[in-house]
């Protein structure tokens, strides 16, 4: 037994001087007193009284003991007194709430993990002792302290009433990893096991135990309890649901769809897709057990809309059984093409389903922001982008040096993007320009007579200057002419060939595959063009989202629009080791904080005190020894 609000010597030094002066106002009650009066006139002459020593008692002591013992009781109620407050040292405990996709799962009375985790969590706090400090952390794909150690029952109830299940999946290690480093820091342990030290309680974990990612380390901590929920009912959820643009057919898209089951048998479910609200058809998908499965299709749109899939019967998770993605319009790249016809230049657009071309007759119908491929000369300053496949003797942007014949192409360069995948040393122009580059303009392919394809960067645009015409027939029937030209457009604009994908999945960590991209061509930013931090490792982007949110992401050759929306329920179970405690603890342990005693002593103190002041107050009817003590005063003389 122990004191929360106040020490025993306290407690005593606020009962004596109390206790004295009740005492006291007893004895100043039946002691002799003088009265003024306004005269003597009336009263009879008589001689004093013989004096005589008297005594002074107390009349009612026990009148006087219900009081004090009222005094005792009501001081105590508010020192509140515990059972358990010296029992053991104060410890620090960590509840560990599980807050993850799993939670929003229910079991097969159709209760929810969460509400079951709340119960356990609150009957939990009710158990400990009153001293013990309690901490709690909502663990989920980030788990994040919620309320810091307290002795305040009323703030972790809250914060446990108030905990929500998110989108990502549990990553366990990580809470534990928390679990662990709170403690050290608040005990100021070091590097000293936690097992040695007498404030490090234990570490308790609610949920049903379904995790994402490495293994659970638990031998760091002292003790850790496991409060287990209802396993789920048997349920069905779509993972993600992806469109990837066809870069060699234009309006393409190839639709691919992850499903997971939960239970614990194999299921078969029939799946609806709709686009613009209206029915596309459905397709069957075999999903075994505690397993994924996929399925994939074509749709061909050339306009955008909304493409979603959903699974035709509910189950206990409705959340995830459906997804939806937008689909953009098809990227096109708009061309201009002058000097030439169709007939001729057509072979070359065989590598760009994306581009749009036209063929011009009149400089006047040039369009601002299109790409302009002049075949037989033009201003270079009329497009801020520009491709010049002019013939010996037209006007180009770049001074010509020489005319050659039948060059052979023999040197390439090996870090322009106009080269990627280029090394042709049988391209043998039957005419070629040789240019006189200016310093600052980059040199994609040169003969032993000098360059014969330029490219310049400069603050008025882009332009790529080719000093052989690339619809002759020496040129124009080989593989590499329409990779050449499919190298300029991509160049002068970058998402030309770029792939495009549209993606619902789910938040937590998210893993980009960009194996050719440097750091500078790379880029994630949400709907509203915030930055988001991320990291390049092993040809990999690598970023972190725990918010319902759509994501840009573009790489060197990918744009990727991530709608983060779907629950991420994991499949693999917590397999705790035999040492782990398990359920709410009971018994004794508890009667601290399941039993407060001070309502219980202040009841007791005021009913005393009612008592005493029916039996014993200014309010009771005179008795006869009364009546006699008062006749023999007034006989004396006494007042």
């Amino acid at each position: 037994m122990g004191l929360l609000n106040l020490a025993l010597a306290q407690l005593l030094g606020i009962f004596a001087p109390v206790a004295g002066l009740l005492v006291a106002l007893y004895f100043y009650d039946r002691s002799r007193r003088r009265v003024l009066v306004s005269t003597l006139r009336f009263w009879p002459k008589r001689p004093a009284p013989a004096t005589r020593q008297r005594h002074k008692r107390i009349q009612h002591p026990l009148s006087l003991l219900l009081q004090l013992i009222a005094l005792g009781l009501l001081l105590l109620a508010i020192a509140d007194p515990r059972p358990d407050a010296v029992d053991a040292a104060s410890q620090r405990r960590v509840i560990v709430l599980d807050t993850s996709a799993s939670m929003a799962l229910a079991d097969s009375t159709g209760v929810s993990l969460m509400d079951q985790a709340k119960a356990l969590a609150l009957a939990y706090v009710g158990s400990v002792r009153a001293s013990d400090q309690l901490l709690l952390i909502e663990a989920d794909g980030s788990p994040m302290v919620r309320v810091p150690f307290t002795q305040d029952r009323q703030r972790l109830r809250e914060g446990i009433s108030a905990a929500t299940p998110s989108l990502t999946p549990l990553d366990m290690r990580a809470a534990f990893d928390l679990a662990d480093g709170t403690l050290r820091l608040a005990l100021n342990s070091g590097g000293e096991p936690l097992a040695d030290h007498p404030g490090a309680g234990e570490t308790v974990y609610i949920g049903p135990g379904r995790f994402e990612g490495q293994p659970v380390r638990t031998g760091m901590l002292p003790r850790v309890r496991y409060l287990q929920t209802e396993p789920p009912s048997d349920s069905l959820g779509i993972l993600s649901l992806q469109a990837s643009a066809d870069l060699a057919e234009q309006g393409r898209w190839d639709i691919a769809l992850e499903a997971r089951n939960y239970a614990s048998e194999s299921t078969s479910a029939r799946i609806d897709f709709f686009f613009n609200d209206r029915p596309l058809g459905h397709r069957n998908l075999s999903v075994p057990a505690a397993g994924d499965a996929s399925l994939q299709f074509t749709l061909r749109s050339q306009h955008p809309g909304r493409l979603s899939a959903q699974f035709v019967e509910d189950d206990a998770y409705s959340q995830n059984n459906a997804a939806t993605i937008a689909i953009p319009a098809p990227n096109r790249t708009r061309v201009q093409i002058h000097g030439t016809s169709e007939r001729e230049f057509g072979p070359l657009l065989a590598a760009g389903a994306r581009i749009e071309a036209a063929y011009v007759d009149s400089p006047s119908d040039l369009v601002p922001d299109a790409i302009q491929v002049w075949a037989s000369g033009g201003e270079a300053t009329s497009s801020r982008r520009a491709i010049y496949v002019a013939p010996p003797g037209t006007p180009a942007p770049i001074g010509e040096a020489a005319t050659v014949r039948k060059r052979p192409v023999v040197e390439w360069s090996a870090s322009h993007p106009l080269a990627e995948g280029i090394r042709d040393r049988d391209l043998i122009p039957d005419r070629a320009r040789v240019f006189t580059p200016r310093p600052g303009d980059d040199v994609v392919a040169s003969t032993s007579d000098g360059p014969v394809i330029v490219a310049r960067s400069s603050d008025e645009g882009k332009l790529v200057a080719f000093g052989f015409d690339l619809t002759d027939p020496s040129v124009r029937d080989r593989l590499s002419a329409p990779m050449l030209f499919a190298n300029a457009v991509s160049w002068l604009d970058s998402s030309a060939f770029r792939a495009e994908s549209v993606a619902a999945r789910g938040p937590g960590s998210v893993t980009i595959e960009a194996p050719n991209s440097a750091p500078h061509q790379i880029a994630v930013r949400t709907a509203k063009g915030a930055k988001v931090p991320w990291v390049l490792s092993d040809g990999e982007v690598r970023f972190y989202a725990d918010q319902q949110d759509s994501y840009r992401v573009t790489t060197a050759d990918h744009d990727l629009t991530l709608v983060l929306q779907q629950p991420q329920v994991p499949t693999t179970t917590w397999e705790p080791p035999e040492s782990i405690l398990r359920g709410v603890p009971s018994g004794l342990a508890g009667i601290g904080a399941s039993w407060v005693p001070w309502p219980w002593l202040a009841a007791l103190g005021a009913l005393i005190l009612l008592y005493d002041w029916i039996r014993f107050g200014r309010g009771r009817r005179l008795t006869a020894e009364t009546v006699q003590a008062s006749s023999l005063d007034a006989s004396e003389g006494r007042l």
